[in-house]
């Protein structure tokens, strides 16, 4: 906590110096939710000094997680990176930089300050070379102890960035960035190295775009991180390090093949590797290196078409991807360790391919407007002998939306939408797992706009998924499914007055579950979820001032197999009991909001004062001498109350 003060002190210290320089911007915000509190808080600096300028940038953030009701766990975050470089664009220019960052809950705390001499040959181009000092304080080896003591290390660093923007053509794009940190923090090391590459070409209709990335990190740490080695004991100086390497690329072209019709690929590759071992360990220590690999790789192609009211897509997609893990010193290990970590990494190996085949289109017609999608994909999953869990996906989803303008006051709208899904698993030992589900929603609603100072929204739902086994071990039930939904949403908007709007929005669901018997098409309930919104509103609003309060219901009501109720006896002692029965939710509380802005300053408020009460209706007999208590004391369930609260402040010049 006493480096989030140091952090405050900084930001309006900082803040303070630059509000007689030159350009700041000073943010801040709070939100408190059901069980989390989070505070957050930014600051960036533009200050001129003599011939010099500085760039501040500060963030800060802490999160307060709420377990139990006197038990706070903090957990607070803090960034800070700068820059100090002479005003202009010389062919030598000297540079400061370097970056701060600290993790209360990981005890982490990292620091570097570096100079550089930024050559800069001509306007499109400029290379970087800097030199500094790195400061690493995490925890160490510790040895079985709870909270292992902080290691501190510090070391040089050499940084390298450089950038590439020639002049083009017209319609080009040529872009080339890279960079480099290496930081000699003994006996540790960090790496961060990337290059990224960006062309791009937009003339005469046709579009190319190309974007290629490679990237390498290492970080290493006293303390495992890796999955393997967490429970192992960490000895004094052993450090593990974690190498990742990273290669993206992404080729899209768009040309036409005629004045109203398009041709639109796109070809995407990625290759990950992170690798983890050991370094400066005991012979006889047990540590398990071990390297990951991620490929994959997806292509699309497409045709438009576009004509007066009518636009029309087809597209064809395909992508496959692979994760393979292995134990890298295998050779190092005794048998009996190194086959049984071998196994579990290679039962998370698995090869992904899919399949999709996808239309869309839109055709207005005067009053009426049309529109469809449709698609379908085929999944293969393979995993290795050890993981059954090979298994064929199979979707299929459409949905047409029609839309009417009936008359100028008033629009209908209708939604109707189909799926299926099937997923089959080829190992017998999952057989009983494989389903088909069918899924059909329809969506009617209208809008009714009488007046520029009305307007009302109703749509309602109704949606049936069904559930079917597809195939049933001999001697076990059938587990078939349904799902049926009844829904409405409205929102009304009447203006009372130039400034002033009152604003309602409302819901109703109603979803029964229960066991379906397919071959008569029939099923028997078994469980009925009703969930009741409301909010109402009034808001105002000026040039500058916008603000809104309100009131907010939220009451849902369900059937729960099990209801525990605590109660006092006749004769003043504590009991309990548990019966079936239905639960009620019921959330009440006024909400406000206030937006406010006044030339440089911007204020945000939001929040809603939610007062619950959970009331509880019992099924079946209960005990004569104490079924009057009972019942009271299930229906008087617990209370709470819960402030919701965000806002934000930013102030800047």
């Amino acid at each position: 906590m006493r480096y989030g003060l140091l952090g405050i002190g900084w930001l309006l210290l900082l803040s303070q110096t630059a509000m007689a320089q030159s350009g700041w911007t000073v943010r801040t915000g709070f939100v408190r939710d059901v069980s989390r509190y989070r505070w957050t808080a930014g600051l960036d600096l533009t200050p001129s000094l003599g011939t010099w300028t500085l760039h501040w940038q500060q963030r800060f953030v802490s999160d307060a997680f709420q377990y139990g009701p006197d038990r706070l766990d903090f957990r607070d975050e803090s960034w800070t990176t700068w820059t100090l470089a002479p005003v202009g664009d010389a062919t030598l220019q000297p540079r400061l930089f370097g970056q701060w960052a600290w993790f209360n809950q990981s005890r982490v705390l990292t620091q570097q300050a570096l100079a550089g001499l930024r050559y800069r040959p001509r306007n499109d181009f400029w290379l970087e070379p800097a030199l500094g000092v790195a400061l690493d304080q995490r925890p160490g080896a510790g040895g079985g102890l709870a909270q292992p003591p902080l290691q501190t290390d510090y070391g040089p660093a050499l940084s390298l960035q450089l950038g590439f923007r020639p002049q083009t053509p017209p319609g080009y794009t040529l872009r080339l960035e890279g960079g480099g940190l290496l930081q000699y923090l003994t006996p540790r090391r960090g790496l961060t190295a990337y290059v990224d590459l960006l062309v791009q070409r937009r003339a005469e209709a046709v579009d190319v775009l190309l974007q290629l990335r490679g990237a390498r990190f290492r970080r290493d740490t006293y303390q495992a991180v890796s999955f393997l080695n967490r429970t192992a004991t960490t000895l004094p100086q052993s450090v593990e390090a974690t190498w990742s390497d990273t290669l993206q690329g992404l080729l899209a072209v768009q040309l036409p093949l005629h004045p109203h019709l398009h041709l639109r690929g796109r070809l995407g590759g990625e290759w990950f590797r992170r690798q983890v071992r050991f370094l400066r360990a005991p012979d006889d220590a047990l540590f398990f290196n071990t390297r990951f690999d991620h490929r994959q790789l997806d292509g699309a192609l497409a045709l438009l078409y576009e004509r007066g009211g009518l636009n029309l897509e087809l597209e064809l997609e395909t992508g496959a991807e692979e994760e393979i893990r292995a134990l890298t010193n295998r050779a190092d290990l005794p048998a009996a360790q190194a086959s049984q970590k071998a196994l579990l990494l290679q039962q998370a190996d698995y090869a992904r391919s899919y399949l999709t085949l996808s239309g869309r289109s839109q055709l207005e017609a005067g009053r009426l407007t049309v529109g469809l999608r449709a698609h379908a994909t085929i999944l293969r999953h393979d995993t290795p002998e050890v993981n059954p869990d090979d298994r064929d996906e199979l979707q299929q989803q459409a949905r047409l939306d029609l839309r009417y303008r009936l008359t100028r006051t008033l629009q209908l709208d209708l939604g109707l939408e189909g799926g299926y899904y099937h997923l089959v698993y080829l190992n017998a030992v999952r057989s009983a797992e494989n389903h088909v589900q069918r899924t059909l929603r329809l969506q009617p609603g209208l809008t009714w706009a009488p007046a520029p100072t009305t307007r009302l929204w109703l749509q309602g739902e109704v949606r049936a998924a069904y559930t079917v086994d597809d195939f049933v071990l001999p001697g076990r039930q059938r587990q078939d499914q349904s799902a049926r939904e009844l829904g409405y949403r409205l929102q009304l908007e009447q203006a009372l007055s130039p400034r002033l709007r009152a604003r309602f929005d409302g819901s109703y669901s109603e979803l029964r579950l229960g066991r379906l018997l397919w071959d008569r098409f029939a099923e028997i309930p078994f469980d009925t979820l009703r969930t009741y919104t409301g909010w109402l509103r009034l808001e105002t609003q000026t040039a500058r001032l916008r603000s809104s309060v309100g009131f907010r219901v939220f009451l849902r009501r369900d059937y729960m197999g099990g209801l525990l109720i605590a109660y006092t006896t006749a004769e003043g002692t504590p009991a309990t009991v548990n019966r079936p029965g239905q639960l009620w939710i019921v959330q009440v509380g006024p909400t406000c909001g206030l937006h406010w802005q006044h030339r440089s300053l911007t204020f945000s408020l939001e929040g809603w004062l939610m007062l619950q009460r959970l009331h509880r209706r019992l099924y079946g007999p209960l005990p004569e001498a104490s079924a009057d208590r009972i019942r009271e004391a299930a229906w008087n369930g617990p209370r709470t109350r819960i402030p919701n609260l965000t806002f934000s402040l930013t102030w800047q010049q």
